[in-house]
Formats: structure tokens, C-alpha cells, sequence
């Protein structure tokens, strides 16, 4: 077994051992210097909310140190959304490296972003997305078609709009707006709004000149009712020949004075003559649109006046392929009678 002696050296060799081991003796080492910090995310991205309102889940990011969690890294959160705020805007990460904020989205429908920072991290800013949906319809005003004036029992020119608004101003799809008229009628009594938060009818005015009034209605709606005004007025002769002007931006009815569209009656067999104002400086087309049709004019810059002869009645639409559509932008209607 040894003597005294040996067994005490034995122990002190083997405690100067583990001693050496315990003090980075051997191949181990300090930790590598300059390791990466990166920040990533985890989740909450893609959501979608109502405009001023929480989002449900927070948004939450990871930050790491050599492929570890880095506890107590600063994370900064921010949303360039008018309105938006993040709750918390600075936070440190937890033991697992993870750090979340809340985000209460911005007033204006449709996408907003968010960033979470983290400074000399790679990735950094991470970017959160979401979709705000607008809120709860609030509000009723006039887009469009008032102050018109037209002929007895004549469709007027432009539709009458009513918009639908959030508390915000973001259009509200799908409320259901009343129509009605005195003196008039209106092409459906009730017309839900649509994605621009529209709501829209056409008016044909009554057979006695004079002024007419058209009502749009929603009670729960701040602003309603509105009151739309429009002037039934005797209607001229019908013309043999009339001339529509071609604009920078519509085309104008001589006779009436009416644009954008250009409203225009001739009798069959009549004629129209289409003239290019000298002031245009763009090309322009006259090209006629459903049935009836006729044949128009290609796409030119100031060309010589052109003249179509309508045999047949009936309504003839057009207009400008490089600046309208069918239903919106630079157009025109003649009622061949």
C-alpha cells in the first residue's frame, strides 16, 4: 500500500492535476473573440388587422452571438405608418435570446411595414409586414355627379356618386346606400359601395323642366342624407350635324357644352364631325365602344377633321384608348335618334 509518505505525494500530484485542467491547462481555450450577432424573425409577420386597432400577435424576433441566444441585446422597434406605434419601442432580449412588441397599426388601409433593429447585428432591420383593413363605415360625403343639368327624360351624363369612409377617410366596401329622386329616377333604390367605397346610380330626368333633387342615404352614417341637385331643361331640336372636339384630356360637345362625356343627340342619317383643338399636344383615338359602333379614329396627333354618318339610332359609345376607358377618363356618347 505505500508508505505515509508515497500516498501523500500521490494526492498532491494528482490535486496540482486538476488544478492545472481547471486553469485552461491542455487544449482548451477563451472563447473566439469577434463573434457574429444576428437578429432574425420568429413570427408575427404577415398579419392582417383594422386600421388603428392591435394586431393580435405581437411581432418577435431572435437575437444570436456565435449560434447562441444573446440575452439583453437591445432590440428597437419602429413603423413609419402615420399613426402606428410599437409597445414597447426598446426592449432587451430574454434568456433565450427572443424579444417581442406589440404593433398597433397605422390609420391608412391597406400595407404597412415594421422594423426591429438591433445595432451591428446581421439582418438588422428585420422587416414586419401587415395588412390594414379599413373600419367600420362612419361617414357619407359626395364623390361625384352634382350640379348637373340635362334634357326631359334624358339619362344625365355623369352617374351620381356617394362615398362611405372609415373614421380614418379609408373607403368602406359593402354599406348599403338608398337612392331616390323627385322629379327624376334612379337606376336602383339601393346600391351597396364598392372597393373605392362608391356608391352610384345614373338619373334619368322626368318630362317637366325645371329643378331637380336626388337623395343618397345611410342613417347610421354621419352626413347622410345628401342632397344632389341637378336642372331638367326643354330639350333643343335635334340636329342633322353636330361637332365634338378632341381635347388634352376629353372630348367636348360643341352643341351642349358636356365633357368627359361628351353627351351629344343627332338625328339618323346625321352626322358628327370630330375636330382636334389645335392647343393638343399628345395622340389621341375616337374608338367607339359596344353596340351599336362605328368606325372611329386611329390613334394620331392632330389629325384632319373626320366625319362618321350614324344610319342606324341607338347609343353609340367611345373613347380615347391612350387617356380613357370605357366607363371612366376621356369619353363620349351620341344617342342617334
Amino acid at each position: 500500500m505505500g508508505t505515509l509518505s508515497e500516498r501523500r505525494s500521490t494526492v498532491l500530484l494528482m490535486a496540482a492535476t486538476v488544478l492545472a485542467g481547471a486553469c485552461g491547462g491542455g487544449s482548451s481555450g477563451p472563447p473566439p473573440a469577434n463573434m457574429t450577432t444576428t437578429v432574425a424573425a420568429v413570427s408575427g409577420n404577415g398579419q392582417t388587422g383594422v386600421v388603428g386597432q392591435l394586431l393580435a400577435n405581437p411581432i418577435q424576433v431572435v437575437v444570436t452571438e456565435g449560434g447562441q441566444p444573446a440575452s439583453d441585446a437591445t432590440v428597437n422597434w419602429s413603423t413609419t405608418a402615420a399613426g402606428g406605434a410599437m409597445t414597447p419601442a426598446s426592449v432587451a432580449t430574454d434568456a433565450n435570446g427572443v424579444a417581442n412588441s406589440n404593433w398597433t397599426l397605422g390609420s391608412v388601409s391597406g400595407s404597412q411595414t415594421a422594423q426591429a433593429t438591433v445595432a451591428g447585428a446581421s439582418g438588422s432591420p428585420v422587416t414586419f409586414s401587415a395588412s390594414a383593413l379599413a373600419g367600420a363605415a362612419a361617414t357619407l360625403a359626395k364623390a361625384g355627379g352634382d350640379g348637373q343639368s340635362g334634357e326631359t327624360n334624358a339619362l344625365l351624363a355623369s352617374p351620381l356618386q356617394a362615398k362611405v369612409t372609415d373614421q380614418f377617410g379609408n373607403a368602406v366596401e359593402g354599406t348599403e346606400v338608398n337612392w331616390s329622386a323627385t322629379g327624376a329616377s334612379v337606376s336602383a333604390p339601393t346600391v351597396a359601395s364598392n372597393a373605392s367605397g362608391i356608391s352610384q346610380v345614373g338619373v334619368t330626368l322626368g318630362g317637366i323642366a325645371g329643378p331637380i333633387t336626388i337623395t343618397a342615404e345611410s342613417s347610421v352614417l354621419t352626413g347622410s342624407p345628401l342632397t344632389f341637385s341637378a336642372t331638367a331643361t326643354e330639350p333643343l331640336p335635334t340636329p342633322m350635324s353636330i361637332d365634338v372636339t378632341v381635347r388634352n384630356d376629353n372630348f367636348l360637345s360643341v352643341r351642349n357644352g358636356t365633357v368627359n362625356p361628351a353627351v351629344d343627340t343627332v338625328l339618323a342619317g346625321g352626322t358628327v364631325t370630330g375636330t382636334w383643338a389645335r392647343t393638343v399636344n399628345a395622340p389621341h383615338s375616337v374608338t367607339s365602344t359596344g353596340s351599336p359602333s362605328f368606325q372611329g379614329q386611329a390613334t394620331a396627333t392632330l389629325p384632319p377633321p373626320f366625319t362618321v354618318t350614324f344610319s342606324g339610332t341607338g347609343t353609340y359609345s367611345y373613347y380615347c384608348t391612350v387617356h380613357g376607358f370605357p366607363a371612366s377618363g376621356m369619353r363620349g356618347r351620341i344617342v342617334v335618334k
